[in-house]
């Protein structure tokens, strides 16, 4: 990663101060560094920097943790130094003993563990892949917030009144929704108006989120072959590929398995062995969600119908469908590793 002509820049960013932790390879020294965080000032320390290091041929690290502000600051560094972000999420974790976290400490640590070759990269999605999974959480928010008003609604009609609640969300059982609303007395029926406006409130802007995912549908190759897969359709495509980004920051499928919280943990002692819980920290909740709804129509495919009735024989549905979609997960590897199409059979 880095010569010893390098200078790396271990950065402990925040929006008011950056505190940068100076190290020159070539002569080991090293200074802690404190400014006040603007562009000027960041161009200013890396362009020092760099004509310090362009005199004995070396080069400028810049590192910082992958919390926030890292676009902004990579764009006004430009060309001058390598942008280099850590996972906070997979860095060791300092002993017990030592529980002190300062910036000085946090700036060591990094410093530390990139020059043991140690420390764990984050990866840094291009502006176009940014916004389109803003665009994708946008759509996650949305819909969570329709859900939880509609558990209330629900809620409240099964504590407060006898009324039937089939059909409740259809245009018809709105419609007597609103009616029912309008004539009960009290502060309830603030509350209820106030709760059925603010759903269909959503409900418009969950329309425009989707109308701008179907745009990007049509102009993603990659989300029309995932598409393929039954169970996935147009927002689920371009969201899981949002989600999932470049293919090749994983080498393995089982390691796309793992980010999506689909790997079993394992407690191994001696001889013994034993699997525990799915997901873990800094897996990708929401990727796992998709694929695990998906595969109530994908266990039915040819490809994946003998494993997930051998597993539902074994060990239940739960666990059939979470088998389904680790399998879902490497065709989707494969799909995008080698650019070939979904198919349905089960291979030989």
């Amino acid at each position: 990663m880095y010569v010893k002509e390098d200078i790396i820049l271990a950065v402990d960013y925040h929006d008011e101060n950056i505190v940068i932790r100076k190290f020159n390879c070539h002569s080991g020294q090293e200074r802690l560094l404190k400014y006040r965080t603007t562009a000027r000032n960041i161009r200013k320390i890396v362009s020092d920097s760099a004509g310090e290091a362009s005199q004995v041929g070396g080069r400028v690290f810049w590192i910082m943790e992958s919390t926030t502000g890292w676009a902004r600051v990579k764009k006004a560094i430009g060309p001058l130094a390598t942008m280099l972000v850590a996972n906070v999420l997979q860095m060791p974790l300092p002993p017990k003993a030592y529980r002190r976290k300062t910036d000085k400490i946090d700036t060591g640590r990094i410093l530390r563990e990139f020059l043991n070759g140690s420390l764990p990269m984050a990866f840094q999605p291009s502006v176009e892949l940014r916004q389109i999974r803003r665009l994708v959480a946008t759509r996650e928010s949305l819909v969570s917030r329709r859900t939880a008003l509609r558990n209330w609604i629900n809620r409240y009609l099964a504590h407060e009144t006898w009324r039937s609640r089939a059909g409740l969300w259809s245009a018809r059982g709105m419609r007597n929704l609103k009616r029912f609303a309008a004539s009960i007395e009290g502060p309830d029926k603030v509350v209820l108006s106030v709760k059925l406006r603010e759903l269909e409130h959503l409900e418009e802007l969950q329309t425009i989120v989707e109308t701008e995912l179907l745009a990007i549908y049509k102009q993603w190759p990659q989300a029309q072959w995932i598409d393929e897969i039954p169970g996935i359709a147009e927002i689920s495509a371009v969201s899981i590929l949002a989600r999932v980004g470049p293919v090749e920051r994983f080498d393995s499928p089982e390691e796309l398995i793992s980010f999506a919280g689909l790997a079993p943990g394992v407690q191994q002692s001696d001889g013994t062995k034993r699997e525990g819980r799915i997901g873990g920290g800094g897996t990708d909740k929401h990727l796992r969600h998709y694929l695990i709804e998906a595969t109530f129509w994908a266990r039915r495919v040819p490809r994946y119908r003998p494993t997930y009735e051998r597993m539902l024989y074994k060990r239940g549905p739960k666990i059939a469908r979470v088998v389904v979609a680790r399998m879902m997960l490497r065709s989707i590897h494969k799909m995008l590793q080698a650019q070939v199409r979904f198919n349905r059979l089960r291979v030989a």
